[in-house]
């Protein structure tokens, strides 16, 4: 065993920590169910800053792709995938570290401690920010499928990873699809837990202003309401038999800074570490020279 509490599975070309077996006759609620989205959109921010510190170490294409490749095919192994997505407690923050320390190593890749650090600060904080940022629960599902949908593009051609990713969006849709909206409250809750007091500062977060000085998410007070709710913030709906009978609108400071809901699905989730949104240049450190091959130096996070 990796820990007490998590086991290994191997395949021919890699070995991936497992969640350990739960009664699957269990009732799923929100907070149980917080793990796959915790991994999976984790996972996806790790993949997109690898992906960003390859190109910017010049690493061959082909390379590149075949560490891109096998770290997805590692982390959506299909029975890590299956085992994940079994109602659980959540994990500690240092029993999830270790899950990505050896996903981040199921390739070519080596990181030394140093950069596996940064990865996991930069990872955990390009996350929060998504979590706080969500103007609705449910949002949540949409950051997920986000963060699916770029690693279908960045894996290419590669039909048989590619297969792997779009078994886990299958999976998301059956355990999210029905979901309440009392557990989806409880799974952004279990999440706001877990990164709870997590303030790390990240140079690319302060420069877009998303962070302040004291590594705190910057939360927006304006913007377009969620698809979930039609209604401005500050409206009160009164309810007698299951039916509206009447609606207050209360006096917010930001109420008419928002715009109505337009259908389209959040950005958040995506690869906010691609060329065409470069964090400022001290965040992009040239690799160590004892490192040549691998993405040993990341954007800062202090």
């Amino acid at each position: 065993q990796i820990s007490g509490r998590i086991g290994r599975i191997v395949s021919r070309n890699s070995e991936v920590p497992c969640a350990p077996p739960t009664n699957s006759g269990a009732m799923p609620s929100g907070h149980l169910m917080t793990m796959p989205v915790l991994i999976v959109n984790m996972g996806g921010e790790m993949v997109y800053i690898l992906e960003q510190r390859l190109q910017a170490q010049k690493i061959p294409d082909a390379k590149g792709q075949k560490v891109l490749n096998d770290v997805v095919r590692t982390m959506y192994y299909p029975r890590f995938i299956e085992e994940l997505f079994k109602p659980q407690e959540m994990y500690s923050i240092q029993s999830t570290r270790q899950i990505f320390d050896r996903l981040a190593h199921s390739s070519i890749m080596r990181l030394n401690e140093s950069s596996m650090d940064k990865l996991f600060d930069l990872m955990a904080m390009g996350f929060k920010y998504q979590i706080i940022s969500c103007q609705a629960p449910q949002e949540m599902v949409d950051v997920t499928q986000n963060h699916l949908d770029v690693l279908k593009r960045l894996v290419g051609n590669t039909s048989s990873v590619l297969e792997l990713v779009d078994e886990c969006i299958r999976q998301v849709q059956v355990a999210y699809g029905g979901m309440t909206l009392s557990d989806f409250n409880a799974m952004r809750q279990s999440l706001c837990r877990f990164f709870q007091d997590r303030k790390v500062k990240v140079s690319l977060f302060l420069h877009d202003q998303t962070q302040n000085g004291d590594g705190s998410i910057v939360v927006p007070s304006s913007g377009t309401l969620p698809a979930t709710s039609h209604f401005a913030p500050g409206t009160v709906r009164y309810f007698q038999g299951g039916q509206e009978v009447s609606r207050d609108q209360l006096p917010t400071v930001s109420a008419n800074s928002w715009a109505p809901a337009s259908g389209v699905r959040t950005a958040l989730g995506g690869n906010v570490y691609e060329k065409d949104r470069q964090a400022p240049a001290e965040a992009l450190p040239a690799a160590a020279p004892h490192e040549p091959a691998a993405p040993g130096a990341l954007p800062t996070a202090a």
